[in-house]
């Protein structure tokens, strides 16, 4: 199935058009299968402007509309006569002779049915049939758990379809309960189709058409048997909405996003660690009441660890070479991508945070160790899955023991763990000083603590922070000479300090690029896992 993405309606009824004028063209004696409904109306009104202006001549055209309410009067306005009349016949050059529409008043309706199913044939067959999609997945009036093998038959109405048309009617009540319609085997014998889908509402049907399986209950999926089949749709129809998961040690954060980038909803749970099919269930559970009440197409995850061959090991999860999108793909139905956490925020921040419109950036989120997001040329770089991990990278040859195994990586000295091990030692050592006073009143080494020394101008404090940007530094500058980002993030609790952090850690900073705080924070990790 070939899927075209239109930016809204209006250029979804350019583009169908064109692609029938195109038909029409090539093969001036083109038999159309046409459809009726609101979406196509945009379509026929583009058909008739260019017939009007010369750019496409239907007099050799003949045409089968795809179905008809029974019992109802060509003279309804209501009809599908009516309407095919008021839409496009009434303006363009197609021989009334040409046109042909199942009866609404047909005395024996399997005797009309299998009439027109003749006369396709003697005409040599549909070269294009045009099909919008109804909310329910019906194709004519195709409707779900129905036979999808029947040809042209007489069909009854499902409550939904009859309550969806009724805004075109007085009342409900005035709704026909029953049509003449193309089956499901007529449709498939077109040599071409063309399938319309525009507005939100119809996202659901059009996720479980591209991504679903073939099933009675949503008709539309038969057209997956077809060779030719081209789906027209709008954003609002593709593209739904999508779900950010941020799976932490504590928390999980779960976050939509519209199509306009906005989140629109938040919510967390603790992380179960029992095992990882328990988080996994969790976290389904979670998306499937959220895609209950909302359009979602997608899921991105982001989660703590390594990701290689699409499996995820995290030390501080359950997941060791664990099939994470794999396994909550099966469980909700809906695409899930996967990747690291940091990464995840560092696309957050770049499409809607400090490093919004930087082409390079780097974001290091500083905590218990240090992580790393890359985006190279605005789009994220994981390399084979492990890259932005730069808490690892050596800064001190035999230095510090890390639990990587390794001895003098960034994360042992400019982490924030890292400052408050040099902090308490340092008021440990100095008992007497404002940073040691303080250590000793609140019993326990905290951010909290160790800033209020640090703005009273505490030398010990002073001391230990500039060792520290000065770490924090030594590795800031050998990621410029790698890859030389337009922009470096940090983000993290410590970042809230702002400019007390930034300013000199600036000056010490080789290269003369800005170095900005999250203005995200814990939402970046959910707007980037959306983006994905």
């Amino acid at each position: 199935m070939r899927i075209i993405v239109c930016e809204n309606y209006e250029e979804l009824s350019k583009k169908a058009a064109k692609m029938i004028a195109s038909q029409v063209m090539l093969k001036p004696d083109s038999v159309l299968g046409l459809a009726t409904g609101s979406t196509p109306e945009g379509m026929y009104a583009e058909l008739a402007e260019m017939n009007k202006n010369g750019e496409v001549d239907f007099s050799d055209v003949t045409t089968f509309n795809l179905d008809e309410y029974y019992p109802i009067s060509e003279e309804n306005d209501q009809s599908y006569h009516y309407f095919m009349n008021k839409h496009f016949f009434s303006k363009v050059n197609v021989k009334p002779e040409n046109v042909h529409i199942l009866s609404g008043t047909a005395q024996n309706p399997e005797i009309e049915c299998a009439a027109y199913d003749a006369l396709i044939r003697e005409s040599g067959g549909i070269d294009l049939q045009i099909l919008g999609i109804g909310k329910n997945g019906h194709i004519g009036f195709n409707e779900p758990e129905a036979n999808l093998n029947a040809k042209t038959h007489l069909t009854a109405l499902t409550p939904s379809t009859i309550k969806a048309n009724s805004r075109f009617f007085e009342s409900e009540a005035d709704v026909p309960k029953h049509a003449l319609t193309m089956g499901i085997r007529s449709i498939l014998l077109s040599h071409k189709i063309i399938l319309l889908a525009s507005g939100a509402g119809k996202h659901k049907v059009v996720k479980e058409l591209l991504h679903g399986g073939i099933n009675t209950a949503v008709p539309a999926t038969m057209l997956k048997v077809h060779r030719d089949v081209t789906l027209i749709c709008d954003k609002a129809a593709y593209s739904g909405m999508k779900i950010g998961v941020d799976i932490g040690g504590t928390d999980i954060k779960f976050g939509v996003l519209n199509d306009q980038g906005e989140l629109v909803y938040k919510d967390k749970i603790p992380t179960e660690k029992s095992s990882a099919m328990a988080l996994v269930n969790s976290v389904a559970e979670s998306c499937l009441k959220i895609a209950d009440k909302l359009p979602i197409s997608a899921i991105g995850v982001g989660t703590p660890g390594l990701i290689t061959n699409d499996k995820v090991s995290a030390t501080n999860l359950p997941f060791k070479n664990f099939p994470l999108a794999s396994e909550l793909e099966k469980l909700i139905g809906i695409p899930v991508s996967v990747c690291n956490d940091a990464t995840c925020a560092a696309l957050g921040e770049n499409i809607a945070g400090s490093g919004k419109g930087a082409k390079n950036l780097i974001l290091i989120t500083l905590g218990t160790g240090i992580g790393g997001g890359i985006i190279i040329n605005g789009a994220v770089y994981e390399g084979n899955g492990n890259a932005g991990e730069i808490g690892h990278m050596c800064v001190c040859h035999g230095g510090k023991p890390c639990s990587c195994g390794r001895k003098g990586c960034w994360e042992q000295y400019a982490s924030v763990s890292a400052l408050m091990d040099m902090a308490k030692k340092a008021a440990t050592a100095s008992p007497d000083s404002l940073l040691g006073r303080l250590y000793t009143e609140k019993s326990t080494m905290s951010g909290e603590v160790f800033f209020e020394a640090y703005e009273q101008k505490c030398p010990k404090a002073s001391a230990v922070f500039d060792e520290y940007i000065t770490w924090l530094a030594e590795g800031i500058n050998t990621l410029i000479s790698i890859f030389a980002p337009d922009m470096i993030v940090i983000s993290g609790g410590i970042s809230a300090v702002g400019t007390v952090l930034t300013k000199p850690l600036s000056d010490k900073v080789s290269a003369q690029i800005p170095i900005k705080t999250s203005i995200l924070q814990n939402d970046a990790g959910i707007i980037g896992a959306a983006s994905l």
